[in-house]
């Protein structure tokens, strides 16, 4: 009895709906640009450049090894119930170090590494049936260590590019169920986790008029590839020639993780040795969003697709500096909107996702002219969800009228050191 309740928990897998982005997607990555909204990708000069811009790695010449933590409550409510949304936890790691090469690459190439730890999981996927109401991409129901890596180049005083990659895992293997001689049910199973590679392309540019030590004007634009965390399981059986009786070959197939490709553009103004501005445009291909999981049984009827559509994301972040001899103190905000790609639930699908306001806010304090520079840094975000009905039209449905709504608290700390 026991393998079967095996093989059922892994079809009831096999056939769930559901597909969160990743905490990088939803919150941001580096305790600054967190508190700038997700903006940064014209500006950033430590480890989160693996992530926001390659292409400005080469502007950091110290090497640097950083760590925070980060805690997020997410109070969503499905027609004005709780949902199962479980709070998020995760453990930033990061490194700067600045390569020395000779000849034409002195002082011009820059490797980058950063981590995102969850709290309870290297790799979990947990989702329910289908047509029951989710938050699709806001739920956190997939957890995965992600790891990146990226190098930058300075072309010249103005203008750097870099080149990156953001490493995800898919957990495949085979289960085979069989009778032994004695005629007991067993099972063997293998499983490895893959791994899956996503391109990360950044350039930036900097203007020749200077504020203070800052160019006045500074551009980014970052290319990223979509981003998937999935199992592939294949579950066989040998029943039949022991039994009079079978079961087909089932394929636990899905992506409970999906992160979609995207252009980011940004422009970073200096309007005084204090205080700096910054405006940025986020493409993204939801379009490309995949079906949430594959029909379980072989040759069988595809399940339906989400249907949703690309967005694009405004996001707009001040931040102050200033502070006494030798310190320095960083006042940060940030705003944006976040269209959701996800159209009305009218179907059998309840990926339920609603348009959200963002806020963030963030205090740091620094000693760059230390020997050994500290770096401590803060931030919240909150995000506000549009109240959104769902009604639906599928006459097989019993649900009626579906309404979502909600907000997430989420905020974190890190620490910095110059090596």
């Amino acid at each position: 009895m026991r393998t079967f309740r095996i093989v059922l928990v892994l079809a009831c897998v096999g056939t769930s709906q559901v597909v969160s982005a990743s905490p990088l997607e939803l919150y941001g990555f580096g305790s600054r640009s967190s508190a700038m909204a997700g903006a940064g990708v014209a500006t950033c000069t430590s480890f989160d450049c693996v992530f926001l811009n390659p292409g400005r790695l080469a502007r950091q010449r110290r090497k640097t090894l950083s760590a925070g933590y980060s805690y997020g409550d997410l109070n969503l409510t499905i027609n004005e119930k709780k949902s199962n949304s479980e709070n998020t936890q995760a453990t930033t790691f990061g490194v700067v170090v600045p390569l020395k090469l000779g000849a034409s690459l002195a002082d011009r190439v820059t490797l980058g590494l950063g981590m995102m730890v969850p709290r309870n999981a290297i790799a979990r996927a947990r989702s329910p049936e289908v047509g029951t109401p989710s938050f699709a991409l806001l739920d956190s129901r997939s957890e995965i260590v992600g790891i990146q890596l990226a190098l930058g180049y300075a072309w010249n005083e103005h203008v750097g590019f870099g080149v990156g990659v953001l490493v995800s895992g898919t957990l495949a293997g085979r289960i085979l169920v069989d009778v032994d001689g004695a005629g007991r049910f067993i099972t063997r199973s293998e499983q490895e986790l893959k791994s899956n590679f996503t391109p990360v392309l950044g350039a930036s540019l900097e203007s020749s008029d200077k504020v203070g030590a800052v160019a006045r004007r500074r551009y980014g634009i970052s290319v990223r590839g979509a981003a998937e965390a999935g199992y592939d399981i294949q579950i066989d059986n040998n029943l039949a020639a022991h039994l009079p009786l079978s079961l087909p070959q089932l394929l636990v197939v899905g992506a409970p993780q999906y992160d979609p490709a995207s252009i980011i553009l940004e422009f970073g103004y200096q309007a005084t040795p204090e205080l700096g501005l910054e405006f940025q445009l986020d493409y993204k291909r939801w379009s490309a969003f995949p079906l949430p999981t594959e029909n379980p049984i072989e040759r069988g009827d595809d399940l339906a697709g989400a249907d949703f559509h690309d967005t694009v994301v405004p996001r707009m972040a001040v931040e102050w500096l200033s502070g006494p001899v030798g310190a320095q103190f960083a006042l940060r905000a940030g705003y944006s909107f976040i269209y959701s790609p996800a159209p009305e639930m009218t179907g059998q699908a309840s990926l339920l996702d609603n348009h959200r306001h963002v806020g963030s806010a963030g205090l740091g304090i620094s000693w760059p002219e230390a020997s050994h520079g500290l770096r401590i840094e803060m931030w919240v975000q909150e995000h506000r969800l549009l109240d959104r009905n769902h009604e639906k039209t599928d006459p097989a449905s019993e649900l009626g009228i579906i309404r979502s709504e909600g907000n997430i608290h989420i905020g974190g700390m890190s620490v910095g050191v110059d090596l």
